[in-house]
């Protein structure tokens, strides 16, 4: 029974609940640790998906039977990773970073892990970059986590790309909490709120079932149909 003073549970977690959680589902492999590290090392913002969001988002990938995903927002290559523990083999990602020092890091990165050959960084805004890699659909999800003004394009793009019961998945839904019901800050400006509530509007009227689950900052889910 939920707390009735919760709407999603979120009262019951605690930072030792967290760290339980996290060293009993979602342990780390020394390469995904190095990519964290490089995201310091070269004075990059940490904005990767947590832990816990990346094991969601390689058990929703393996839960279609995704072979081909492409990613808005590399970083240093963590939840690429993330997404490649999801995937078979033979499974690829297109991943796509506008900053030449994040995405050298994350070429450095796979090649070091030896998966390069699945992993294609397309250095460059992915808004105009995306539509060089379409002849190589349908994909089977696209992962979204970029500038948040871009959003709603890259959703548009993911629906006309990605295959029947693929899906289209977006970190940070909530907006750092500016979503609804905030004023407009450093953190978030007004053509961030708006573009990221028409990237919502966007995903529920253009999916056949679309959710937000209530990761720390929600991860948007929509099937696309």
């Amino acid at each position: 029974m939920a707390d009735p003073d919760s709407r999603d549970g979120s009262t019951y977690i605690s930072a030792a609940i967290l760290d339980f959680v996290d060293a009993l589902y979602h342990p780390q492999s020394d390469v995904m640790l190095a990519s964290l590290a490089a995201i310091t090392a070269r004075g990059l913002p940490r904005i990767q998906v947590g832990a816990g969001d990346g094991a969601l988002l390689a058990l929703l990938v393996r839960l279609i039977g995704a072979r081909k995903v492409v990613e808005v927002g590399t970083l240093t290559g963590y939840s690429s990773l993330c997404l490649l523990q999801g995937l078979p083999e033979d499974g690829r990602i297109w991943t796509f970073e506008e900053n030449p020092v994040a995405a050298t890091a994350a070429r450095t990165i796979f090649k070091q892990e030896g998966v390069d050959h699945r992993v294609a960084v397309v250095e460059g805004q992915a808004g105009e970059m995306l539509s060089t890699i379409e002849g190589l659909g349908p994909f089977d999800a696209v992962f979204i986590d970029a500038d948040k003004e871009g959003y709603p394009a890259y959703a548009e793009w993911a629906i006309r790309n990605v295959r029947r019961g693929g899906l289209v998945l977006a970190d940070n839904a909530y907006l750092f909490g500016y979503l609804a019901g905030r004023e407009p800050s450093a953190r978030a400006s007004a053509v961030d709120i708006a573009a990221m509530q028409r990237f919502h509007r966007l995903l529920a009227a253009n999916c056949s079932h679309a959710t937000v689950i209530p990761t720390p900052d929600g991860l948007a889910v929509g099937v696309v149909p």
